[in-house]
């Protein structure tokens, strides 16, 4: 298990996460590169090592970001999983098929996510949150293709294949 990269890759990911991702933000609303990281890894290993590969991701996620704890870590774990599982059935490799998998997963992460959170925080309306998860979506969709690019050239499956 290349642990190192692993933990390398999603220091990087959270640090453009966090930090220069609000630059490039329409109408406050930002690319997930966590969620995509899970879907790149979720489509190109086995299940075991989707599976530690998406919680750290999601543990990753938890810490970085003001949602309720341990719910990142939870859903990402469940989602690569159900990714991992259908991956042999489609063409994993086909730029529409990366795109597609990224958009439809990513409306179900976030209307599950935005449900939870608003049904344990009062305060936050869900009418106002509901309207930004296809949004999203389609902004994690438009920006699969260069984040799998750099994925595949960073951390590719071929050269992790003990």
């Amino acid at each position: 298990m290349p642990w190192f990269t692993i933990i390398i890759v999603l220091l990087c990911i959270s640090l453009i996460q966090t930090t220069l991702l609000f630059y490039i933000s329409i109408f406050n609303i930002h690319p997930d590169l966590f969620f995509i990281f899970l879907v790149y890894f979720s489509l190109n290993f086995d299940i075991e090592r989707s599976f530690y590969g998406n919680w750290a991701a999601g543990l990753a996620k938890d810490f970085f970001s003001g949602n309720l704890f341990g719910l990142n870590t939870i859903m990402f774990v469940v989602i690569g999983y159900l990714i991992s599982l259908i991956k042999d059935e489609i063409f994993r490799k086909h730029l529409f098929t990366q795109i597609l998998v990224t958009f439809i997963v990513s409306i179900i992460y976030n209307f599950v996510s935005v449900f939870m959170i608003c049904f344990s925080l009062k305060s936050v309306n869900l009418l106002t949150m509901v309207w930004k998860c296809p949004t999203i979506a389609i902004y994690n969709a438009l920006v699969v293709p260069p984040i799998f690019w750099l994925l595949d050239r960073l951390y590719s499956p071929s050269k992790f294949s003990t």
